[in-house]
């Protein structure tokens, strides 16, 4: 049998938080050998992530859950809110690329009318 460890997080939504994300992140990362580039790779996921949750204004709390397998590691974020302008949308829409050019896999689930979950997977190579 495998062992998954997960490793959740709540922090409040806003801007000077984001660093102890990032810390987060990239200690699980260095723990699961994953190389330099990949580490980045993942810092700037979450960056991206956590934008999109201080982007909305009812988001007062950034829920994260850090999913560890022996060979990938995935990264769900659920209860996003939806973009409520075009503009919303379109930033968000630049942001799912950055996600997508960085992370293996990437998910985006509408849950109900308002809110969606973000899955990112990275396989450690």
């Amino acid at each position: 049998m495998t062992i998954i460890d997960r490793v959740e997080m709540n922090v409040p939504a806003r801007r000077e938080y984001a660093r102890l994300i990032r810390l987060a992140v990239a200690g699980i990362a260095s723990r699961m050998d994953f190389t330099v580039d990949s580490l980045e790779d993942l810092k700037m996921a979450i960056d991206e992530a956590y934008v999109i949750a201080l982007d909305d204004p009812v988001q007062e709390v950034f829920n994260v859950a850090f999913i560890i397998h022996p060979d990938r590691l995935e990264i769900l974020v659920p209860g996003l809110g939806s973009a409520e302008s075009l503009e919303d949308e379109l930033l968000q829409k630049f942001g799912f690329s950055i996600l997508n050019s960085v992370m293996d896999k990437v998910e985006w689930t509408r849950v109900d009318e308002g809110s969606r979950n973000l899955l990112m997977v990275k396989h450690v190579v």
